[in-house]
């Protein structure tokens, strides 16, 4: 891999066969790919932990089963944790994959989470040499009636509110975004406003398929929400839900990402629906918010506008934090695209990569 200095970006980017990691400059013109890293293994989330610059990457292979792996070089070697995150023999349970690692807050050294399939939360103190699950969202009342989407029973999205130390979210499908405001020890489900994806037969609130959420970045007591119903904010921290999905074409789509320093300023990709889960019209965009989502708009200059039928899964879109902010998004079929002005127009930096299942991108510096 090349030198990296202050300034340049970095993006990771792990697939169905692997990780692959691209870097640039400042100026974003000039791409370097290395990899791939776990070569045959679906890598569902590939990421930097900017506090120490640890990459961890969630793993999944189909004879070692999955482990969240670890490098201190930038991704050139990786090692296992000391201990994988395991159910107890008597538990009667088996861990089927790793979804999200989401490292802790910034006064948490060595404190990282983890969300995994079947549905459960996971947590490490020492840097992920060790894992230990937060048996208390499994232990939910709503437990017995939660069922499994297309991708399976999984927990996907982990999100930390920075100024609430005890708060954080926890999103399942298809379940819904559950929270805690005490460390975990307790969690609600919350979702009025919302659409069911499944009807609910324990708990009035569950039956949600969230697919992504993220907080706003100037007040994280506003949350947005792509779902498998719509498009959904909240105001007050997730207890109840508004659509916001009046301006967009399908109420079906996976990723959602915003602007870390324009609140309000957001960006998704939809599907069809839910039976065709690929570009509508075989046309590729990118719908942007300036309000809150309020109102949308499509972005499609430098897209496949025909006969692209292609889709993008919930943890395959990112922002670098650079300014002007840098827009990535890949492909279930393996294309690869890029903004270097906020999302106004798009190029392709990689093609016929396998499945891309996750995009994180980041300044170094």
């Amino acid at each position: 891999m090349t030198v990296l200095s202050d300034g340049s970006i970095i993006v990771m980017v792990g697939t169905a066969r692997g990780g692959f990691i691209f870097s640039s400059g400042p100026d974003r013109s000039d791409w370097t790919m290395s990899g791939p890293t776990h070569r045959g293994s679906q890598v569902y989330h590939l990421i930097l932990d900017e506090r120490d610059g640890q990459m961890y990457a969630a793993v999944n292979n189909i004879f070692y089963g999955p482990e969240i792996n670890r490098s201190s070089d930038m991704g050139k070697t990786w090692s296992e944790s000391a201990e994988e995150p395991r159910f107890k023999q008597d538990s009667g349970e088996t861990l089927e994959a790793m979804w999200n690692i989401a490292p802790g807050r910034p006064e948490e050294p060595g404190v990282l989470y983890a969300g995994a399939a079947p549905a459960s939360l996971w947590k490490t103190t020492d840097s992920g040499e060790t894992w230990t699950e937060i048996k208390s969202l499994g232990e939910h009342h709503s437990r017995p009636e939660w069922e499994g989407g297309a991708g399976g029973l999984c927990l996907h999205t982990i999100l930390l509110d920075p100024e609430r130390p005890g708060r954080m979210y926890a999103g399942i499908s298809s379940v819904g975004l559950f929270r805690t405001d005490d460390g975990g020890e307790s969690w609600q489900l919350n979702s009025k406003g919302t659409e069911p994806a499944i009807p609910p037969r324990i708990d009035e609130n569950g039956g949600r398929c969230v697919h992504k959420a993220v907080l706003d970045p100037s007040n994280p007591e506003i949350v947005f929400q792509q779902s498998h119903r719509g498009t959904y904010r909240s105001r007050d921290g997730g207890l109840t839900w508004d659509d916001i999905g009046g301006d967009l074409p399908s109420t079906f789509g996976f990723p959602m990402v915003n602007h870390p320093r324009r609140p309000g300023k957001l960006y998704t990709v939809l599907m069809d629906s839910d039976e065709f889960r690929s570009a509508a019209e075989g046309r590729v965009a990118v719908w942007i918010t300036d309000d809150a989502g309020d109102s949308w708009r499509a972005s499609t200059e430098g897209l496949p506008q025909r006969d692209a039928y292609t889709g993008v899964l919930r943890e395959a879109m990112s922002v670098d934090g650079a300014d002007p902010l840098g827009v990535y998004f890949g492909t279930t079929g393996g294309a690869l695209y890029f903004s270097r002005d906020e999302g106004e127009n798009w190029e392709l930096m990689a093609d016929n990569l396998p499945r891309i299942l996750s995009v994180e991108a980041r300044v170094l510096g």
